[in-house]
C-alpha cells in the first residue's frame, strides 16, 4: 500500500478552489492587514471583499505570513487526517517570511515534513503544487514528489503586467524598479520573478500595449506549439486575463491551463489590474 502524503501550498498560490479540491491540495493561508484589523485571506476575506475594501481612501493593506502556531496547527491537523508525510511549497524567501515560519514549525514536529521554496509566487507555486498532486495521483512516492517539487522550483516562469506601481511602492517591493519606471502614473510595467526576485522587463503606456508586449516577451522565450503547463492569473481583471488565456491556447499546446484570480495577498502588493502568465515546459516532467 502506497504512503499517504499531503501536498500543501501557501496562500500566495494562484489556484482556483475547484482545482484545489479536485487534486486535494491543501492551502496554508496568509494574512492581510488593514490597519489594526487582520484577516485571513480566503477564510474571512474573499477577493471581492478585499477589492471593495481597497476602494476606501484610507486603505493601506499589508500582509503577514502565518504564525508558527498556525503552521504547526495546520500540519498536526493533516497528520490527524491520516497523512503520513507532508510536502509544503512556499513563496520565495526573498518575498515573504513564510518559508522560515514553515521550516521552524516543521522542525518541531516528529513526522516527515519536506518544505520547498518555490523561488517564486502565485501561479508558479500553484503549478508546482498541481504537478506534485498529479504525481501522487499516479502513484508516485513521497520522495519522488519532493524531488519533482525541487526540480521545478525556480524553473516556472512568471511574467506579469502591473497596472499601477502604487501598491508595490507601499509594500516596499518597487524599489528595484523605480529607477527604470519612475513615477509616471501612465506607465504599465512588465515584470518577472527571477530566482525569488522581482525584476523589471519593460514599460509601456497603455493596457493594450502592455498585453501585446507581454505576448511578445513570452514568444521570445517559447516556440509556437511547445507543450506547456500554464496558469494565467489576474487581480480583478478577468476579461484581459481571458484574452491572454485564449491567445496562449491558440499559440501553444497547453497540456494544463487554468485561469485564476491571484487573490488578496498578491493584490495587496501588486494592486488590482495585474495580468500574468506562469508556465513551464512539459519536458521538465520528463527529465
Amino acid at each position: 500500500m502506497s504512503e499517504r502524503y499531503a501536498v500543501i501550498v501557501d496562500g500566495t498560490a494562484a489556484l482556483p478552489p475547484e482545482l484545489a479540491r479536485e487534486l486535494d491540495i491543501r492551502i496554508l493561508p496568509l494574512h492581510v492587514n488593514f490597519g489594526e484589523e487582520t484577516y485571513t485571506a480566503g477564510v474571512d476575506l474573499s477577493p471581492t471583499q478585499f477589492y471593495e475594501r481597497l476602494q476606501r481612501p484610507d486603505a493601506r493593506p499589508t500582509t503577514s505570513q502565518p504564525s508558527l502556531g498556525e503552521c504547526r496547527d495546520a500540519f498536526e491537523a493533516a497528520r490527524r487526517e491520516g497523512f503520513e508525510a507532508l510536502l509544503v511549497i512556499t513563496v520565495a524567501t526573498e518575498l515573504s517570511g513564510t518559508y522560515s515560519a514553515v521550516t521552524t514549525a516543521a522542525a518541531q514536529l516528529d513526522f516527515p515534513i519536506e518544505v520547498v521554496d518555490s523561488r517564486s509566487t502565485a501561479g508558479s507555486i500553484a503549478l508546482i503544487g498541481t504537478a506534485c498532486a498529479r504525481a501522487r495521483k499516479d502513484g508516485r512516492s513521497f520522495a519522488e514528489a519532493v524531488a519533482l517539487a525541487r526540480r521545478l522550483a525556480g524553473k516556472v516562469k512568471l511574467y506579469a503586467i502591473i497596472d499601477t506601481l502604487e501598491q508595490l511602492k507601499r509594500s516596499g517591493r518597487a524599489s528595484g524598479m523605480q529607477a527604470m519606471f519612475g513615477s509616471l502614473l501612465s506607465i504599465k510595467p512588465l515584470i518577472k520573478i527571477e530566482n525569488g526576485k522581482l525584476e523589471p522587463m519593460d514599460k509601456v503606456r497603455t493596457r493594450d500595449k502592455a498585453l501585446a508586449r507581454l505576448k511578445e516577451l513570452i514568444e521570445a522565450q517559447v516556440a509556437p506549439g511547445t507543450k506547456l503547463h500554464v496558469c494565467t492569473l489576474h487581480t480583478n481583471e478577468p476579461e484581459r486575463a481571458g484574452d491572454v488565456a485564449r491567445w496562449l491556447s491558440e499559440r501553444y499546446h497547453c497540456v494544463e491551463h487554468y485561469t485564476a484570480e491571484a487573490g488578496a495577498v498578491i493584490a495587496a502588493h501588486g494592486g488590482p489590474g495585474v495580468v500574468g502568465v506562469c508556465w513551464y515546459p512539459e519536458s521538465l516532467l520528463e527529465s
